[in-house]
């Protein structure tokens, strides 16, 4: 019997050992249906661990290794044509035209989406359905593609697909895409009227009018200045709500010079002020909505068809007004000039308006809209601007995490290596960057640097060199990441910080989801998930809880889309 004692107890340690490591990590089986996940208001630990105690366990139970770097060639060319996602999976159309002669336009989400923000397709229905006629007898119809300002200006400058027609938001866009070489001609100045504004907290906007006697435009821009708001804005590359914003600023800080040394000066202060530039509308709006911003821009037919805005927040006009201007695309055909200028008058018919008054359109915004003259060139330097100064100085340290499973092999691997190669020649040079994969075990292909040429080219030879095999250990590397991110601040204290986890399914070895996202939230740093193949909810999570994005990366559209992030990013 005294033999069997000291057995038993070693037994009941084993056991406990067992009881306590596979609280934190998970069953590491190639079956694992995927991570445990907490409820989406799990702030607190539901580990009884602190995020440091659940560090410090995974980080010494896993494998990391350090890699050689390997230098490999930096390619600068601009590839934004062939980067460019297949446009009829990206952007189908929202109304298909069958006439003898049938106009295609490209028209922006407000009025070519869905619900609320369906007024041209609507429109696009009814006209097709009208038996129109050109002067010659044949039929007339138009097809409407939904599709971003920016985007739209993309397609068209490079040449990579052409429509008959082009409605922007505003006709800021219009001025760029003639900037970079589009050919249009005005058919209508103006479809329907909508206004740019900044949807701002409604207690926030009581003490900007208590200090300033008014809220407008520029009071809430010295505010942003002086530390008293925090709103976000979107990408000016792509939104057209963007891009009037950041304009709108410059001539603010100087209307005789937008690019003067005043106006940069100012634009560095301003943005100091600025949490983040907004990838997308739904990611400003959320981080609006769980308080991480005061303020954002919104067009005013978003906002009034918003009960969630509209009931927290009021809305303040700014800038330019968002005409939906209509313009035809290159060398139109006389019977194609006819039909498209039918669909402008039908589009401009007592009916239709008050059709888009309906939608949200044609609303009576008491603002005096902006008039200036300014053209492509201008704006084109103002963005160039923006990417140059948006960190006001204070460079971002970004991680990668790529997985490398077995599962990625074949398309997956190469998807990634493409688009990381190619959306990295947008990372200014001042960022500090490196580069991390995973499968079983964790390495550490690139350590965190400033990203001058010397480690571009180490990014590129880490790249190249990166090979699938094994399991899926996301959450390990994630901690791995986060440590390595932590330690660059400390000697960086004053750097922004993020993370880029790129992975083609589910966790399947080691610590479990609800773990990872307790250190992520506790630590905050953004966390921006790109899914290769599929839509995986995990990573949908993981990116929201400190306000970041999810890309589903498929197969067209993964280098456009990581292009423009990182972009708006670094």
């Amino acid at each position: 019997m005294k033999n069997i004692v000291p057995f038993i107890i070693a037994i009941v340690g084993v056991i406990a050992a067992v009881i306590l490591i596979t609280g934190v990590m998970g069953d590491g089986d190639e079956g694992n249906s995927g991570p445990e996940k907490t409820g989406s208001d799990s702030g607190g630990s539901s580990s009884g661990m602190t995020a440091d105690e659940i560090m410090e366990k995974v980080l010494s139970e896993i494998k990391v290794t350090e890699a050689q770097k390997i230098q490999s060639t930096v390619d600068y060319a601009d590839n934004t044509a062939l980067s460019l996602p297949n446009i009829e999976t990206k952007y189908p159309l929202t109304v298909t035209g069958d006439g003898q002669v049938n106009i295609e336009i490209f028209a922006t989400s407000e009025k070519a989406g869905k619900g609320n923000s369906g007024w041209i397709n609507e429109i696009a229905e009814k006209f097709n359905k009208s038996g129109a006629k050109l002067s010659d007898g044949k039929s007339v119809s138009v097809s409407i593609r939904n599709i971003p300002s920016g985007a739209s200006s993309d397609y068209i400058s490079n040449n990579v697909y052409i429509p008959q027609g082009y409605s922007p938001s505003n006709s800021l866009f219009g001025e760029l895409a003639v900037n970079q070489g589009a050919k249009l001609k005005t058919v209508s100045e103006s479809l329907v009227k909508n206004s740019a504004g900044i949807a701002i907290d409604k207690s926030v906007e009581k003490s900007i009018e208590e200090k300033h006697g008014e809220v407008t435009f520029e009071t809430i821009i010295d505010s942003v200045i002086d530390g008293e708001l925090q709103m976000g804005y979107t990408y000016p590359y792509t939104s057209a709500t963007g891009l009037n914003f950041l304009v709108n600023s410059l001539q603010y800080f100087d209307s005789s010079d937008i690019m003067s040394d005043s106006s940069v000066e100012k634009f560095r202060e301003l943005q100091k002020g600025i949490p983040f530039v907004c990838y997308t509308t739904d990611q400003m709006v959320s981080a609006m909505q769980s308080g991480s911003l005061q303020a954002g821009v919104v067009e005013y037919q978003s906002f009034t068809n918003s009960s969630a805005l509209k009931t927290s927040y009021d809305f303040i006009p700014f800038g330019y007004e968002h005409e939906n201007p209509l313009y035809s695309v290159g060398e139109l055909s006389e019977e194609q000039q006819e039909a498209i200028e039918m669909f402008a008058d039908y589009a401009s018919e007592s009916d239709s308006q008050k059709l888009a008054a309906e939608y949200g359109f044609n609303q009576d915004i008491d603002y005096s809209f902006n008039t200036t003259d300014i053209d492509g060139s201008q704006l084109s330097d103002a963005q160039a601007l923006w990417k140059k100064e948006k960190n006001s100085g204070t460079p971002t340290i970004a991680l990668f995490i790529a997985d490398v499973s077995g599962s990625m092999t074949g398309d997956p691997i190469s998807r990634l290596k493409t688009s990381l190669l190619e959306a990295s020649k947008k990372i200014n040079s001042e960022n500090y960057i490196g580069l991390i994969s995973y499968s079983d075990d964790i390495t550490i292909n690139l350590p965190i640097a400033e990203f001058d040429l010397e480690q571009r080219s180490y990014f590129a030879g880490a790249v190249e060199n990166l090979v699938p095999v094994g399991n899926t250990a996301t959450y390990d590397a994630l901690i791995q990441g986060v440590k390595m991110v932590r330690e660059a601040k400390e000697q960086i204290p004053d750097a922004n910080t993020m993370i880029f986890l790129l992975s083609d399914g589910q966790c399947n070895k080691g610590l479990e989801y609800s773990y990872a996202e307790q250190v992520v939230r506790e630590y905050g740093i953004p966390i921006y998930t790109i899914g290769y193949n599929e839509d995986i909810d995990s990573l949908k999570d993981l990116s929201q809880v400190n306000e970041a994005v999810y890309i589903n990366a498929d197969t067209d559209d993964v280098v456009y889309e990581l292009t423009a992030l990182f972009n708006a990013q670094m």
